[in-house]
């Protein structure tokens, strides 16, 4: 197969910039954080450094897609390649290939698009379905235009993908390829598509943020020991009142351990893994209960 790339420096710069930026000021949060006193504004401010985390994953991956990112031209097909993901394009399914400043900037895009890459969906000029896997640089994209869809695509060198593209169409397929995306690794997992699954472990996740949430915005206002276990009106075991952030931290525990085993359960037993995260999200029901007549 014949492979082109395009021009990867700024998007890989940008997108180097900034999770190096969200990093330092994650470290930057954290050390104010630490030397704060307990309340819920230190919560909020812990709570956006923990949703960074992920965040930076997300964007370390996109990174990643564009440095992966190529346009493999064989005798029959078309094949965009962005990470674990493959875009098989038949030659004989493309209707044209057009440069993208002749289409007057009526494409709309969505997606992730920033200087030096976009990778997105929107509509073609006919409304069609249009995937965009390209750098954003209108003087280098290409549109290919099928029967299905259409696809913006970004060689460093567009006028030889065409004329390349242009010699293997003349020549004609030797076989007939499915048209067809397929995507492996572990953002190929079909548990991304199970809305079930997914709602249960937000909704988890959610009541044991607002646990955490709670018991910072009462901790100011508790005296420096509590009761930690009563029963039937009478206490049982008293503590610091810092020792009530351990209810919370045994509904994230229970959450992440049955998180983990029902997305390793999924793809052979995928009742298992509804029963896990119900269990998971009962349990922080049962935290809040604790919570609450610990404090009332």
């Amino acid at each position: 197969m014949l492979q082109w790339k395009p021009r990867r420096l700024l998007g890989v710069a940008i997108g180097l910039a900034v999770l190096v930026t969200v990093a330092a000021l994650d470290v930057l949060l954290l050390g104010l954080v630490r030397s704060a006193p307990i309340n819920l504004l230190t919560f909020l401010v812990g709570l956006l450094v923990v949703l960074s985390i992920p965040a930076v994953a997300v964007g370390a991956y996109f990174v990643y897609g564009l440095i992966s990112l190529q346009y493999l031209m064989g005798r029959d097909s078309l094949v965009i390649s962005w990470s674990r993901r493959r875009e098989t394009i038949p030659l004989a399914a493309i209707e044209s290939v057009d440069r993208i400043v002749d289409t007057g900037g009526r494409i709309k895009r969505r997606g992730v698009c920033y200087p030096g890459h976009c990778l997105g969906w929107g509509r073609d000029e006919r409304g069609r379905r249009l995937l965009l896997y390209s750098t954003g640089r209108s003087a280098e994209e290409l549109l290919i235009t099928t029967q299905s869809g259409s696809y913006v695509i970004s060689p460093s060198n567009p006028s030889g993908f065409l004329s390349a593209l242009a010699a293997r169409r003349r020549v004609g397929p030797t076989q007939s390829v499915e048209h067809v995306r397929t995507e492996t690794g572990l953002v190929g997992l079909p548990i991304w598509r199970d809305w079930t699954a997914l709602g249960l472990a937000g909704a988890g996740a959610l009541a044991n943020a607002a646990l955490f949430a709670y018991v910072s915005l009462q901790y100011p206002h508790l005296p420096e020991i509590v009761p930690l276990l009563s029963e039937a009106g009478q206490v049982k075991l008293i503590g610091s009142k810092a020792e009530l952030f351990e209810l919370p931290a045994i509904g994230l525990t229970v959450l992440v351990a049955n998180t983990i085993l029902g997305f390793v359960l999924h793809r052979r037993e995928r009742p298992a893994t509804y029963a896990l995260g119900a269990f998971a999200l009962l349990v922080q029901v049962l935290v809040w209960i604790a919570i609450i007549a610990l404090m009332r």
